[in-house]
């Protein structure tokens, strides 16, 4: 049986913690590094396909799937963040023309979310591939809300993502 003592051993520098992170989104403004309030490091799933055999199923690996990526951000006076979220998608598709781009050009290829250290050194880093904002959230406006800043969430969808550190 493991003692307390093996278990915190483990346990290199107290373990990574959930405050501790970066997000890098070009398109997205130069504040999003810290207007970015919530982000996840995100999931990797394999599909499966099942093959039939004499009462059996074989369950082998499928096709690699990847889920939308959300994040929420803290808004500002000057909403540096959602103007540079909406001006892409406006580039992707005009809201009064419908109207779009003609190429692929919108697709970013470099964003990323580190897991920092708390010396903010860098422990993983997850870039995005191919990525654009499916969904830009509603800001919810209250006359009962007289101590909270405006949040909002953004969906992200793109082909991929790799961790390179």
């Amino acid at each position: 049986m493991a003692s307390i003592d093996q278990f915190k051993a483990q346990l290199i520098g107290g373990g990574p913690r959930a405050n501790r992170f970066k997000v890098f989104i070009p398109r997205a403004g130069n504040k999003i590094e810290f207007l970015c309030k919530a982000a996840n490091i995100p999931a990797g799933t394999l599909g499966e396909v099942i093959v039939p055999f004499r009462g059996h199923n074989l369950k082998l690996a499928g096709e690699r799937t990847f889920e939308d990526w959300q994040i929420t951000v803290i808004n500002d006076v000057e909403f540096s963040v959602r103007s540079g979220l909406e001006a892409w998608q406006e580039e992707i598709q005009a809201l009064d023309s419908g109207e779009g781009s003609t190429s692929t050009d919108y697709l970013i290829s470099r964003a990323f979310v580190e897991q920092l250290n708390k010396d903010d050194s860098v422990l993983a880093r997850y870039e995005f591939f191919n990525m654009f904002p499916k969904a830009i959230g509603a800001i919810e406006l209250s006359y009962d809300t007289v101590d909270a800043l405006e949040e909002f969430t953004v969906d992200f969808t793109f082909s991929h993502w790799e961790r390179v550190l």
